[in-house]
C-alpha cells in the first residue's frame, strides 16, 4: 500500500522536557488513523508537530515525510503553501477558529484565494458549491451568514468546507467533535467518512471519544505521557489490546456505556487507579 504519510522517530522538546518521545508510524492514502490518550498524553502536540503549528520554543527532531517531501526540511513559505492546500486541519473550537467579524463565505473564500488562481466569480462559485457540500445550503445557510449565527455544528461544516477546499491529501482532526451533542457528532464523522472516500482523503483523527474511533478509524494509536505505547487495527485494538494502558482506558471507556467490560483480559489495579476516567 502506497504511503502518504511517513513519521519516523518525531519527538517535541520544551527546553529540556520531553514533550513527545520519539515515535514512528505510517497513513495510507484514504485511511483514518485515530490518535487517543489522556489529557496531556501529546495527541494535540503530535498533530501541531505535523503541520509546523508548535509554540514558540519547542523543537522537534526526526522525519515527517509527506508525499516524499521532509517537512521539517522545508522553508516557513514553502510550508504556508502546503499547509492548506495538501495539508488541512480542522481544530476543536470553531469560534475561536473563525473570524466572529467576516461572513463564512469570505473565511472559505480566503482559502481558495490563498492556494488557487480564481476569479472572484470562480471563487463565489466554489465558495457556494462546498457549501452545498457539507449540507449548510440545504438547510438555509448563506455564504453571507456571520459565525455568531450558526450552531456549533454548523460552525464546524463551515470549518470542514474550508479545509477540503483545495481537495487535501490529508485531513487533521483535532477534537472537533468534542463539543458536539451525540446526533451532530455522528452527522459530522458521517460527513468527514464520505469526503474521505470521495477524494482519497487520509485522516488523521485526534479524539478522546472511544466510541467515535471505533467506528470510524482503521487503526488506532495509543499515547500515555507523550510516548506511543500501542498501536494496531481498530478492532484487533479493541478486543486483545497489549499494553496495561489500553486496557485500563478500554475498560474505563466501556464502562456504564452498554459495552461488556474487558473482563476476558486483566487489568492491573495499579495502572487502572492511575488513569483518570
Amino acid at each position: 500500500m502506497t504511503t502518504l504519510l511517513s513519521v519516523q522517530d518525531l519527538a517535541v522538546l520544551s527546553g529540556a522536557k520531553s514533550i513527545l518521545h520519539p515515535l514512528s508510524f505510517t497513513i495510507s492514502p484514504g485511511e483514518t488513523v485515530a490518535v487517543t490518550g489522556e489529557s496531556g498524553s501529546g495527541k494535540s502536540t503530535l498533530a501541531h508537530a505535523l503541520v509546523g503549528l508548535l509554540p514558540d520554543g519547542f523543537k522537534t527532531s526526526g522525519q515527517i515525510i509527506f508525499e516524499g517531501q521532509d517537512l521539517a526540511a522545508l522553508s516557513e513559505r514553502t510550508f504556508r503553501d502546503l499547509r492548506g492546500r495538501r495539508i488541512a486541519m480542522v481544530f476543536q473550537e470553531p469560534m475561536t477558529a473563525l473570524n466572529p467579524i467576516r461572513r463564512i463565505g469570505q473565511q472559505i473564500g480566503d482559502t481558495l484565494r490563498l492556494h488557487n488562481a480564481f476569479s472572484s466569480r470562480d471563487i463565489a462559485s466554489h465558495v457556494q458549491a462546498l457549501l452545498d457540500r457539507v449540507g449548510l445550503s440545504s438547510v438555509g445557510i448563506s455564504a453571507e451568514a456571520y459565525p455568531h449565527a450558526l450552531s456549533g455544528g454548523q460552525r464546524q461544516r463551515v470549518l470542514l468546507a474550508m479545509a477540503i477546499a483545495c481537495k487535501p491529501a490529508l485531513l487533521i482532526a483535532d477534537e472537533f467533535t468534542t463539543a458536539l451533542d451525540s446526533k451532530t457528532q455522528a452527522d459530522v464523522m458521517d460527513l468527514v467518512k464520505d469526503l474521505s472516500v470521495e477524494h482519497g482523503m487520509a485522516v488523521l483523527m485526534i479524539s478522546h471519544d472511544l466510541g467515535v474511533i471505533r467506528r470510524h478509524a482503521q487503526r488506532v494509536l495509543i499515547l500515555q505521557q507523550g510516548c506511543l505505547v500501542e498501536s494496531n487495527e481498530t478492532e484487533q485494538l479493541f478486543d486483545w489490546p497489549q499494553h496495561p494502558y489500553t486496557r485500563s482506558l478500554l475498560s474505563m471507556s466501556l464502562h456504564g456505556t452498554g459495552h461488556p467490560p474487558l473482563t476476558h483480559i486483566p487489568v492491573p489495579l495499579d495502572v487502572a487507579e492511575g488513569i483518570q476516567p
